[in-house]
């Protein structure tokens, strides 16, 4: 109740003008209930952030590996005016420093080497927040399928490291 009356007031005015009152009166509870639940108005984000991360991650390991860029972009999709809210508030870093956080338990074994499995993976990890990054700006303009399509030229026409 309380991340949607968050979400539900994020559409009307910005984050930073959202006070735990409004919060509470939006989510027709108590203040004790939410600083039961909560210290911050940005940790009711960071619970929200929390939830996605699971939800993702519950059906990430039936998923192949050729088609986790598609499972990717179309659960994304699912929240758009949850994240085109967040994005438009500043609150982006919040994020991608959950993403970059959660992300990396989630890369396959490219290496055995531990230091070039890091790189690889914080490689995909800056690759996938920026797709994110221009697709929320662009306010899901894109299908699913066309930013996977994009996303899979660009990867076929890189160009090498000289």
């Amino acid at each position: 109740m309380i991340t949607d009356a968050l979400f539900s007031l994020l559409k009307r005015k910005p984050f930073q003008q959202i006070t735990v009152t409004e919060i509470c009166e939006e989510a027709a509870i108590g203040r004790k209930t939410f600083y039961r639940n909560f210290e911050l108005r940005e940790d009711v984000i960071d619970f929200w952030l929390d939830l996605r991360c699971a939800e993702y991650e519950k059906d990430l390991l039936s998923v192949p590996l050729e088609e986790m860029l598609q499972y990717h972009c179309a659960f994304l999709k699912k929240y758009t005016s949850e994240l085109i809210a967040l994005y438009q508030n500043g609150l982006h870093p919040m994020v991608e420093k959950k993403f970059s956080i959660f992300l990396p338990d989630t890369m396959p074994l490219w290496s055995e080497d531990p230091v070039e499995q890091e790189y690889r993976s914080q490689y995909i990890i800056a690759g996938i927040e920026a797709i994110i990054r221009v697709w929320v700006t662009r306010g899901f303009q894109e299908s699913v399928e066309e930013v996977v399509e994009i996303v899979k030229r660009a990867h076929q026409q890189q160009v090498p490291i000289q």
